[in-house]
């Protein structure tokens, strides 16, 4: 399996987070478990064009899912995305699935953006390892542990 798609895997995790609130730990684990990934001369590390594809692709689809499922959980909308879902979608389920989509669309959005930086720093020249393996890196858990904290503190509250 290569280094990369662990980060793609540990963004699918939280998506149990509905259902078993502390799970994301474990999505972060996977992901700061594969340390090749972030090596900037690793074939197959976040900083390649190949890496950012997939992370924009995985953007698109849980962009457009957290769209579908915020229109199903409004009070006006959510008899429409119910019809056109076929029942599928109801305001409950919708809702939902609304909120379970936070997570792994931040750690998608987050893991992106440092993916983009390394690779405009790799672009300019820098060529710094511990930039690469250490400080982006902590950058990149530091964001996505803000935007779990900011998304648990509303069921916390």
């Amino acid at each position: 399996m290569q280094r990369s798609n662990l980060i793609t895997i540990s963004a699918v995790i939280p998506l149990f987070t509905f259902i078993f609130q502390p799970v994301w730990i474990i999505g972060l684990g996977i992901s700061m478990a594969s340390s090749k990934a972030f090596d900037p001369y690793f074939k197959d590390s976040i900083y390649t064009p190949n890496f950012r594809r997939k992370t924009s692709i995985g953007l698109l689809i849980l962009s457009i899912l957290e769209g579908i499922t915020g229109f199903g959980a409004g009070p006006t909308t959510s008899n429409f995305i119910t019809e056109i879902t076929l029942g599928l979608l109801n305001r409950g389920i919708s809702l939902e699935l609304h909120l379970a989509l936070i997570t792994p669309l931040a750690l998608f959005f987050v893991i992106h953006t440092v993916s983009g930086l390394g690779s405009i720093l790799l672009s300019k020249g820098v060529k710094n390892l511990v930039l690469y393996k250490y400080v982006i890196p902590i950058i990149w858990l530091a964001m996505y542990l803000i935007a779990v904290y900011l998304d648990l503190s509303y069921f916390i509250t």
